[in-house]
C-alpha cells in the first residue's frame, strides 16, 4: 500500500480521472493475448508490459507520458497492482477472474502534450485452474522477463535499483580485471570480472536485485594495466532500492541478456564439471 500511495503522490498512475479519448488516438496495436492462472500469491506474477519489445528500447520510453485503462473506457484500481519502472509494466499481486479484459498502454513524448497517442492493447484471459491438455501454445503463463540495465557508475555515485532488475555496470574507466567488491565492509560473493558479450558491461552484475543481499556502500577494488603499467584502482558507490531514474543507464534487449546469462553458466557449469573430474582423477576428493 505504501508503494501504490507514492505512486499516486507523484502522478505516475493516472488517478487524477485522465482518460485518453478516442480522437486523441492515432493508432492501436494490438499484442499477443496473455493466459494466466488465478492467484491469491504467487511467486511468480502475471505482469503486462506497456508495449512491444522495440518500442520499450527507444532510450526515451521511460519518459513517454503512459496512460493506462482497462477496457478501452474503464479506469482500474491499483489495489493488489504494482506499476514499474515508470509505468512501463502492470503487475498483479493477486488475479482473479475479475481482472479479465483488455489493458491499454496509451503513450506519447512528453515533449510534444498536442501529439497524439498510440496505445497498446493485451487480452487478458484469467482461468481458475491449468487445463489437463495444457494451454494453447499463443498464449502463456510465464512473466515477461524483468528489465536490464547497462548502468555506468562513477565514484560516489548511487545506483537506483527496482526489486527484480538487472544491472550490469561498469565501473571502472579502462578495462579492470580482478575486481573485488566489499558491500557494507562485508566480503560477499558477488558477479565481477564477467566475460559478456557486447553490449553488455562486465565489471560488476547484480542480478535481480532484492533489498536484504544488494542494498549498502560498495568499495569495489580493481587492477588496471595501462601500457607497461599496472595500478590498483578503487572505486565507491551506494546500491538502494528507489524508483528514481539512473543517469548513464540504457535498457537493454532481453533476448541479448537471456542469452548471455545462459552463455555464461554453461561456461561456468563445464569448468565446474571439468574440476570435478580432475579433482577424482588424481585423488581431490
Amino acid at each position: 500500500m505504501a508503494l501504490h500511495i507514492f505512486l499516486l503522490a507523484v502522478g505516475i498512475i493516472q488517478a487524477s480521472g485522465m482518460m485518453v479519448q478516442p480522437e486523441q488516438i492515432a493508432k492501436t496495436v494490438y499484442l499477443n493475448d496473455t493466459t494466466f492462472v488465478a492467484y491469491n500469491s504467487s511467486t511468480t506474477k502475471c505482469r503486462i508490459d506497456c508495449a512491444d519489445a522495440e518500442t520499450m528500447l527507444h532510450k526515451d520510453f521511460r519518459s513517454f507520458q503512459k496512460v493506462w485503462m482497462f477496457n478501452n473506457t474503464e479506469m482500474f484500481s491499483a489495489d493488489d497492482k504494482t506499476f514499474i519502472d515508470s509505468n512501463r509494466s502492470l503487475e498483479f499481486q493477486v488475479l482473479n477472474t475479475e481482472d479479465n479484459g483488455a489493458y491499454q498502454c496509451c503513450i506519447r513524448s512528453t515533449d510534444l502534450a498536442y501529439q497524439s497517442f498510440v496505445c497498446y492493447s493485451t487480452l487478458l484471459i484469467v482461468i481458475e485452474e491449468m487445463p489437463e491438455e495444457g494451454l494453447n501454445m499463443t498464449t502463456t503463463t510465464e512473466a515477461p522477463p524483468s528489465p536490464s540495465w547497462n548502468v555506468v557508475i562513477e565514484n560516489g555515485d548511487v545506483l537506483n535499483a527496482q526489486p527484480g532488475n538487472n544491472y550490469f555496470l561498469k565501473i571502472f574507466e579502462e578495462n579492470a580485471t580482478s575486481i573485488h567488491c566489499l558491500v557494507n565492509e562485508v566480503d560477499v560473493k558477488i558477479k565481477t570480472s564477467n566475460s559478456f558479450p557486447p553490449p553488455l558491461y562486465n565489471d560488476l552484475l547484480i542480478e535481480s536485485f532484492n533489498l536484504t543481499d544488494h542494498s549498502g556502500l560498495y568499495v569495489c577494488n580493481g587492477t588496471v594495466t595501462i601500457g607497461n603499467e599496472t595500478s590498483i584502482e578503487t572505486v565507491s558507490f551506494t546500491i538502494s532500492q528507489s524508483w528514481n531514474d539512473n543517469k548513464n543507464a540504457d535498457l537493454l534487449d532481453a533476448k541479448v541478456v537471456a542469452e548471455a546469462l545462459k552463455s555464461a553458466f554453461t561456461v561456468f557449469s563445464f569448468f565446474f564439471i571439468s574440476l570435478f573430474i580432475l579433482s577424482a582423477v588424481f585423488g581431490g576428493f
